[in-house]
């Protein structure tokens, strides 16, 4: 697939992701919601997102007993979601409740391995004899394997994970930054590297949100992406 862009809308309220939403209509995009969002403003927000010709991903990062992330996969396929993130932490048995919950909808699950502001440290937390990439490669062939579409992962394991992963998968990677950053994005990217590594979404926040001409950073992004 060529690669696609996700605006992560991390703003506080329907007001303030409006502002930004109605400056970049008719965008090419992929519209990322949270939890901020959707626990504050909840499915008429995701609705009224997704018919101004968004594509939506519902980033609730789903990790709980299999029958109520069941239940949870069935909700974000009724309101629309075309992306949902669950937890590949949360075991076989889960991410097969999943797959079952969408089974017959477009809507594409993807797994989260290692959030991107973990570090060795993390490692160090759980006591595991794995390290960082070791242990998202676990975590991705076991969900790629059970039918989980996609994998959310830093860009600096993308290439790996194509490698070493037999089944094709969406890669999603968000931390994709222009520079170098001193925010909670550990193991941040550029656009070009990310693509270069294989990344077929990149999620991208601040930069659009902070930009004041978002329509002509997105296209400027979409030329790098293009390009790289």
């Amino acid at each position: 697939m060529k690669p696609q862009l996700a605006l992560a809308l991390d703003v506080k309220n329907s007001k303030e992701a409006f502002d930004i939403l109605n400056q970049i209509e008719g965008e090419r995009l992929i519209i990322k919601i949270g939890y901020q969002l959707f626990i504050k403003e909840g499915s008429a927000f995701v609705k009224k997102v997704k018919d101004m010709g968004f594509r939506i991903f519902l980033d609730l990062k789903l990790h709980d007993i299999p029958n109520t992330v069941y239940n949870g996969v069935k909700s974000a396929v009724e309101i629309g979601a075309d992306y949902l993130t669950i937890h590949t932490l949360g075991g076989k048995e889960m991410m097969e409740k999943a797959v079952e919950a969408k089974r017959g909808s477009d809507m594409k699950l993807l797994g989260v391995t290692i959030l991107t502001s973990h570090s060795e440290d993390y490692l160090k937390y759980l006591g595991t004899r794995y390290s960082l990439d070791q242990l998202a490669l676990k975590l991705a062939k076991t969900a790629v394997s059970l039918g989980i579409d996609g994998i959310v992962s830093s860009p600096f394991e993308v290439r790996k994970l194509k490698e070493e992963i037999e089944i094709d998968f969406i890669s999603v990677t968000p931390g994709i930054r222009f520079s170098k950053t001193d925010d909670d994005q550990k193991r941040a990217a550029t656009p070009e590297f990310a693509v270069k590594e294989g990344a077929d979404i990149l999620v991208i926040g601040r930069p659009i949100i902070k930009a004041e001409n978002k329509k002509e950073l997105i296209k400027e992004i979409y030329k790098i992406l293009q390009n790289a």
